[in-house]
């Protein structure tokens, strides 16, 4: 017996590397999807004072997501947006001495709107004051209470007092309930309700901030009088602000961009990790060579296994379609008509080379066996054999 001889092949550099392409790819996946996750978490957020995608210090994110947990959504809105926002939201307005004339107008024109912040503003009386004034309270702070006949002024039981604040008195204060007293008739937090209308003063934007909002009762008096309603608009106004804007963009959803461009970015390496490059075929040799006619009995007894008698049936039909052609002097370009008056020329009848040649496939392997040998024998006649 002769011994075999074992070749031991060292892989190629290049084989090594297809066989670690997929493990490389799926590295590279994971981390590319872990720097987007991290990309993603930053996304969204803003340094916006008193904004409620602003996590820091000086935002709003902590209130607008207790209020989120009580189930009142809050979302950002444009002039054109704050302009509109119907009877079941509640306006937030940051800094409403940014406002222009017109937006101020249009603003004051909604059913339940809350004003926050005074800082930029120092002895006015702007209209949507209605009769009050913004004011300095140089004093220390203390600890104020209420003393007001408002809810939720009442809920928030103190405050710690602030240098900015609301000026007026009980008698002349048009409807204002002022509540939480400092010095020289200011107050930290002012209200009115009346024809359904609502509107509140928080001189001190501080008071809803993420650093102070657990400060005293800041949570609770920011809660009540803003959680009104079940929908919240939060509008930070800024000095090129217009109402001619014909698309509120503040209020669509800020990780939209990112996430599609994140997207993109996973069907292209999706891609690129499918992909084949094209090119000329290169010869292989085989580690073996099978002979023909292994071939067509492998090819056969698959055929067999799975019943593929259809599939055989063509591929003898188109076989011998072929040489029948070939001996009747017909180009392999012509159609099946030319076939069939040729095979009528020569004396055969049409009926029975037609049904044999394109006739209905075989259901069982005896059907089969009788089509091949007529088939056969439709041959011999054409060649006279």
């Amino acid at each position: 017996m002769k011994s075999r001889q074992v070749a031991i092949v060292t892989p190629t550099a290049r084989e090594r590397f297809s066989a670690a392409r997929p493990m490389l790819l799926l590295i590279a996946v994971t981390v590319i999807a872990l720097i987007g996750s991290a990309f993603l978490s930053q996304m969204g957020y803003n340094n916006a004072p008193v904004g409620i995608r602003n996590k820091h210090g000086d935002g709003a994110r902590a209130l607008a997501q207790v209020l989120g947990d009580h189930g009142v959504s809050v979302r950002e809105v444009g002039a054109k947006g704050a302009s509109e926002v119907g009877d079941d939201t509640t306006l937030v307005v940051i800094f409403p001495a940014r406002m222009s004339d017109s937006i101020a107008k249009a603003v004051e024109t909604r059913a339940n709107v809350v004003y926050v912040g005074l800082e930029e503003e120092y002895d006015s009386s702007a209209p949507y004051l209605d009769g009050l004034r913004a004011k300095r309270d140089w004093h220390s702070s203390r600890v104020v209470t209420a003393r007001c006949n408002s809810e939720t002024a009442t809920r928030a039981q103190s405050l710690t007092s602030s240098a900015y604040a609301v000026s007026g008195s009980t008698s002349s204060a048009n409807g204002w309930a002022l509540c939480f007293p400092g010095e020289d008739d200011t107050y930290a937090y002012a209200e009115k309700a009346e024809s359904g209308h609502f509107r509140a003063i928080i001189p001190d934007s501080l008071r809803l901030r993420n650093r102070a909002i657990t400060d005293e009762g800041n949570a609770a008096l920011a809660i009540n009088a803003i959680g009104r309603t079940s929908k919240v608009a939060w509008y930070s106004p800024q000095t090129t602000d217009s109402l001619g804007h014909g698309k509120d963009d503040s209020a669509e959803a800020p990780y939209l961009a990112p996430a599609f461009l994140l997207t993109i970015g996973a069907c292209l390496i999706a891609a690129i990790a499918r992909g084949r490059r094209l090119g000329p075929l290169t010869p292989e040799k085989l580690p073996i060579e099978v002979p023909a006619s292994e071939t067509v009995i492998g090819k056969a007894r698959l055929m067999r296994s799975q019943r593929a008698y259809e599939h055989a049936a063509t591929a003898l039909r188109s076989a011998s379609a072929t040489r029948i052609a070939t001996a009747l002097g017909i180009a392999h370009t012509g159609d099946r008509e030319a076939l069939i008056r040729a095979i009528e020329q020569r004396g055969l009848l049409t009926s029975r080379s037609t049904a044999l040649l394109w006739g209905p496939a075989p259901t069982s392997e005896k059907e089969l066996i009788r089509l091949a040998h007529d088939l056969d024998a439709l041959e011999k006649e054409i060649r006279h054999d």
